[in-house]
């Protein structure tokens, strides 16, 4: 069976002139990229910024925060519904890691009900994927049985929801990300992460909990780049794919300087994920 191929709502925003926050102007570029037929679908991200309770824990800026419209997740499913796009994964929260790994309980709580919300809304969709940052990167120390017990209880409660942890970064000491995802029932297994850490091949040995793989790569021409990496990026994918048989998501997430002039070029860059 052959991968379907999404791409990831924020990065592709771009092509449109829109920032990753702007979700109804990132809605629009997903509609102009879909009447390609480049793509069998998308992945949402949903952002921290449309929180209205307070700013982004990651990679914000409060002035951003302040000034994006704020959306809860049913207003996120009512206008996904009426726009009538192919949602294959949703990709939760960037914060949920950090909360989980707070020292106070308020904010793990916080956690919490944001996984209940991200696998609420993929269940709603439709959608079986959700993918999920599980730890703050920089903390070298937190309770992994712990952070194991809430995600998993709260996973339980949507059976049909494959609630899946991504390879991200961490300092927690002697563990890897590989050695922490493998934790885990399922796994999205992300390319960036996988280069920098060294550890593709180990990802082959639990293929069969594999729900979604993250391309990352900068475009080129007409093709994807993956930069600084011991394997090119079409090296990586034939080995996923025709190698360990990997029929599952495949989820393009453009790195770099993508903008409106790249459009064409994008298009078939995306095709070219199906030869």
């Amino acid at each position: 069976m052959a991968n379907l191929i999404s791409v990831s709502s924020a990065p592709i925003a771009k092509l449109g002139n829109k920032k990753y926050y702007d979700l109804l102007g990132t809605l629009e570029v997903l509609k102009k990229v879909f009447r390609e037929s480049a793509v069998d679908g998308f992945e949402l991200q949903l952002e921290p910024e449309w929180d209205s309770e307070n700013p982004p824990l990651t990679d914000g800026q409060f002035a951003d925060w302040a000034k994006v419209p704020k959306y809860t997740c049913e207003e996120i499913l009512t206008i996904l519904k009426r726009e009538k796009l192919p949602i294959l994964s949703v990709h939760a929260s960037r914060d949920i890691g950090n909360y989980l790994c707070s020292n106070r309980e308020r904010d793990i709580e916080k956690g919490k009900r944001l996984i209940y919300e991200s696998l609420s809304l993929t269940r709603n969709l439709g959608t079986e994927v959700c993918v999920f940052h599980l730890w703050d990167t920089w903390k070298t120390k937190f309770d992994l049985k712990h952070l194991q017990e809430v995600f998993s209880e709260t996973a339980a409660q949507f059976p049909k929801v494959k609630a899946s942890v991504e390879n991200i970064p961490t300092h927690f000491k002697r563990r890897t990300p590989f050695g922490l995802v493998r934790l885990f029932d399922y796994v999205t297994l992300d390319l960036r992460w996988a280069s920098q850490y060294e550890e593709l091949d180990a990802f082959e040995s639990i293929i069969d909990r594999i729900v979604n793989v993250h391309l990352c790569g900068r475009l080129e021409g007409e093709g994807w780049v993956l930069d600084r990496s011991s394997f090119s990026f079409y090296e990586a994918l034939d080995r996923i794919r025709n190698e360990w048989g990997y029929s599952g998501l495949s989820t393009l997430e453009p790195e770099g300087g993508i903008h409106s002039s790249c459009f064409n070029n994008f298009v078939i860059a995306m095709r070219s994920l199906r030869t």
